[in-house]
């Protein structure tokens, strides 16, 4: 049976292959019959696909070219942003076209493509241009249009700016005040005056011998106050640990009270503290200016600074750290309260962490820091109450009539009358006429004596107490505290006139904090306001090269990239420089 089997298959495979071979004849046949109508089909169908893939393709080359014709102007708008004038913004847009060599391609600048300011900048730019087509000719089209357009859109934040500036007696020299007044006032004019009102606040802390704030926040302070002359405060070593102003809630109206710096003076005559050995200047040229957003007022203070004393570096970053430090918004409370800031300002100092507001210090430095000097404070021996100096008070009297003793009735007016007021019978009357006026004794320890400054006299003390009966018109007689007395004389004067050198000693050897002191001090702040984000730039104003000065104003930079030296009128270059850096940083804030 198997082998029956065998040819059935063949069998069936060649009847297979015969009907295959009969089915393809009239196929073929087909084809050849119909051979010039498909040759016309084909080449029709040929030509369209040709054609869908000739635009296909052209059209992915006209994207690619206006993808990169965007990516150019994106790229240029976004850098032109960052501009500080409308000229700069244009120039960088063509710039960024240049270098991509597209520079044929930038369309004219329309009105208002472009507008700058300090904290905020919108520019636009448009492109456009035609490419050949490689497939499209075909149907007619010989060339497509490339255009494009790009915005870019950016709002700065909110700037918080300090200027601490050196004023101490060497910027007297080779026109430095001088430099120094064309290129801050530059400065503020491109900050503040190319910023959105109100958007750009800066103060201004010039230093010294110390720092002199006005009125309107020493009244705003905790202060111990011990007398009318000044406002300058005298800081303890761990005030300089924090960005606030000083230890516990000084710098606030409650808390542990600061304490007033004795104002007097190393040399100088009675009441004449004018010499540079000052302890604090009281002039409103060295005042402190609190947050101005007036370019005009920056200006004029700016204008007003003289130079003068020795130099406290520690004290002007101590003060300008607080004054960027939220605990002092309760100052400026203070401050609009009584109507010494506008309302506007209430949140300022804004928070470290506000988003919405960058802070920083420019400290600008023309030398090393110098010695200051104090009165001991344990033991107080030239601080505190009974001084040896005595104010007498007098005041101007008129005569108004004599009357005798014997008979009150019995009056005399006039010359006749003022004649007899020595008459052991007659009693005179006078009335008070005039302020009151003060004449100064000062009693020395050393002779046992008062010396009438005055007179240029000495009185034995039985004279002295009986002044009552020797000054017309005696009022009192009042013994000063030490602080008054101080701001009425200098520590020579006090010492040469009584000859008790005591006084001189405890002033210029007991108590004082030299320039390496101050440099330890100083870089606390700086790294107490840097621990908050507050960028701090240096300006190193003629100064000696890797010396002390250069080196501490260094270290207090935010790094030493923020860190200016400048000579002469370079100072305008680095001044300029530090308010391009303030916009790109509130830029990318």
């Amino acid at each position: 049976m198997c082998v029956n089997e065998t040819p059935k298959r063949s069998g069936a495979i060649a009847m297979l292959k015969a009907g295959t071979a009969l089915a393809s004849r009239p196929f073929r046949q087909f084809l050849h019959e119909e051979d010039g109508t498909v040759t016309a089909l084909a080449f029709f169908m040929v030509l369209i696909m040709l054609m869908v893939g000739g635009f296909a393709l052209d059209t992915m080359h006209h994207e690619r070219e206006r993808a990169s014709l965007q990516a150019t102007l994106d790229r240029a708008v976004l850098a032109g942003a960052s501009a500080s004038s409308d000229a700069e913004a244009r120039q960088i847009v063509e710039d960024y076209f240049a270098k991509a060599g597209k520079a044929d391609y930038l369309l004219a600048e329309r009105e208002g493509d472009i507008a700058t300011s300090l904290n905020s900048a919108t520019i636009t730019a448009r492109a456009q241009r035609n490419i050949s087509t490689y497939l499209m000719k075909l149907s007619g089209v010989d060339t497509l249009g490339v255009a494009a357009a790009s915005t870019a859109e950016v709002r700065i934040p909110n700037l918080e700016g300090i200027l601490v500036l050196d004023v101490s007696g060497s910027m007297g020299s080779n026109s430095k005040i001088d430099n120094l007044k064309v290129a801050a006032k530059q400065f503020v004019s491109t900050v503040v005056g190319n910023s959105d009102p109100g958007s750009a606040v800066l103060s201004i802390v010039p230093f010294s011998f110390s720092v002199s704030p006005p009125e309107s926040i020493f009244e705003a302070l905790a202060v111990d106050e011990t007398h009318n002359y000044s406002t300058c405060l005298e800081f303890k070593d761990n005030d300089y640990d924090h960005a606030t102003l000083t230890s516990g809630s000084s710098s606030l109206s409650s808390g542990i009270p600061a304490q007033q710096m004795v104002y007097t003076s190393v040399y100088g005559g009675f009441d004449d503290l004018t010499q540079s050995w000052r302890s604090c200047y009281n002039n409103d040229y060295m005042r402190i200016l609190p947050y101005s957003t007036s370019v005009a007022d920056l200006h004029a203070k700016i204008d007003a600074l003289q130079p003068d004393g020795n130099t406290s570096g520690n004290e002007g970053m101590n003060w300008g750290a607080a004054l960027l430090d939220p605990t002092f918004r309760e100052v400026t409370a203070h401050m609009i309260d009584n109507d010494r800031l506008d309302d506007s300002l209430a949140h300022v100092p804004a928070n470290y962490n506000d988003p919405e507001t960058l802070k920083v210090i420019i400290f600008m430095g023309d030398g090393a820091n110098t010695t200051s000097y104090f009165f001991d404070r344990s033991p107080a021996r030239f601080r505190g109450s009974n001084s040896d100096l005595y104010e007498v008070i007098y005041q101007d009297r008129e005569f108004k009539y004599a009357y005798n003793v014997y008979n009150v009735d019995w009056k005399k007016y006039g010359w006749d009358g003022e004649r007899r007021c020595d008459y052991s019978n007659w009693e005179c009357e006078y009335e008070e006429s005039g302020p009151e006026e003060s004449v100064y004794y000062l009693y020395s320890p050393v002779y046992g004596q008062y010396y009438s400054i005055a007179e240029n006299d000495w009185l034995s003390p039985s004279e002295f107490n009986n002044l009552e009966d020797t000054i017309e018109g005696y009022v009192s007689t009042n013994q000063l505290s030490w602080e008054t007395a101080w701001g009425l004389m200098s520590v020579d004067y006090y010492s040469s006139k009584t000859q008790n050198w005591s006084a001189w000693n405890d002033y210029t050897g007991s108590e004082y904090i030299n320039g390496s002191q101050k440099n330890v001090l100083m870089q606390q702040v700086c790294k107490a306001t840097k621990d908050e984000h507050v960028v701090v730039y240096t300006i190193g104003f003629e100064v000696s090269r890797n010396g002390t000065a250069e080196r501490e104003l260094i270290k207090c930079a935010t790094s030493p990239s923020h860190y200016y030296r400048a000579s002469g009128t370079d100072i305008s270059s680095a001044f300029s420089s530090i308010a391009a850096n303030v916009k790109h940083l509130r830029l990318t804030q």
